[in-house]
This record gives C-alpha cells, structure tokens and sequence, in this order.
C-alpha cells in the first residue's frame, strides 16, 4: 500500500498514526566512528547504523492477522519483508535512545542469541516495573577492512504477558564486549559462543 512501507515513512522523516505526527530523525541511517584496541595499534573503524520499523511497530500474535480495522487503519507500517505492522507508541517512545545505544556499543556486553544476531541491552526503563530491560536486537556485517553495516532489527521492552516472554532469558558467560565483536568482524574472523563453564 503506497505511503505505508517503512522506507517511505523514513524518507518522509516522520510518520503519522494514532492521532499525531511522531518524527523519525532518530531513526535515520548514520555513522559513528571510533577506535578499536589492537596489536600493535589501535584501528580506525566506522559503524554505519540502520533501523528496522521494528524498532516502532510489533507484529501480530504468532498464526494471526492485525486487525486494522480496529487498531486504525493510519498505524500500519510494511516491513521490509512485505509484513503488515501496527505503529507503537511506547516503542517510538523507546526508541529514542536507540542513536546512543548504539554509539556505546563498543563499550556494551553484547549477547548471543543463538541465530545469526546479537543482543544488548539497557537497563531500567522509567515507566516500568524494577528490572525490565530494553532489549536491542541487531546484526553486524563488514563492508570493509574498517567499515561495518549494523542493522537494528528490533528494539522493546518484554512483555511478562506475552508467550514467549521467558525467552529473553540469556545466559551470563554467553556475551562478548561489543569492540571484540567489531573487530573480529573486522578481521573475518569467527565468533563463536564462550564455551560452559
């Protein structure tokens, strides 16, 4: 449906739902440079960050369709994979720390999350009950000896009521330091998951 993607919603820089126009600034693609450790010197390296409408937006309940009917015809977003999503409000109004999230990210506990992604996460979030954290979900390519693609493809708060809220549950000794991550991407090599203690 023309207007409704999230690459049209981001190219506008805002997006109209539930009543209002909520700007999208925060969420448009940018770049953080930084530098790495490494022997014998320390490496120049830059992160090129993109957002996915799931930042702003959940799906259906697993096996159903979003009632749009109901919801409101103006809080539908198309994913970039062609799915109809609902705009949210509380994940807009989360995901304005996600640019410094994820310019932090070298110095962040990066988890694994068992596929082909890594979590991070933030702390308590004002509004919540004590101990929610906000789970970011992203991946990492390397577009070059020194330049990396890092894709947000996700970003909440867990819901206790939903189904699969127990499998935000990560173990401890599972995580990596987000500037070994980059810098093994960096070099093509392998990351794999520390091994049971």
């Amino acid at each position: 449906m023309k207007g409704k993607a999230w690459r049209e919603h981001l190219a506008a820089g805002r997006i109209e739902a539930a009543g209002r126009s909520w700007c999208l600034q925060h969420l448009q693609a940018h770049t953080h440079g930084l530098l790495l450790p490494g022997l014998p010197v320390a490496i120049e390296a830059t992160l090129h960050f993109e957002y996915s409408s799931h930042c702003v937006s959940h799906g259906p309940p697993h096996g159903q369709a979003l009632d749009f009917q109901a919801i409101g015809l103006d809080r539908l977003v198309i994913d970039s994979r062609g799915i109809s999503r609902a705009f949210c409000p509380v994940r807009y109004g989360l995901s304005l720390q996600l640019p410094s999230i994820m310019s932090t990210l070298a110095d962040r506990q990066c988890l694994f999350t068992g596929h082909s992604n890594w979590l991070t996460v933030e702390g308590n979030q004002f509004g919540f009950p004590e101990g929610t954290q906000y789970e970011v979900y992203f991946n990492m390519r390397r577009e070059s000896t020194k330049v990396l693609k890092v894709h947000v493809e996700s970003a909440y708060v867990r819901d206790p009521e939903h189904p699969s809220a127990g499998k935000g549950r990560f173990k401890r000794h599972e995580k990596i330091k987000g500037w070994l991550l980059m810098l093994k991407k960096l070099r093509n090599e392998p990351v794999r998951r520390p091994a049971r203690r």
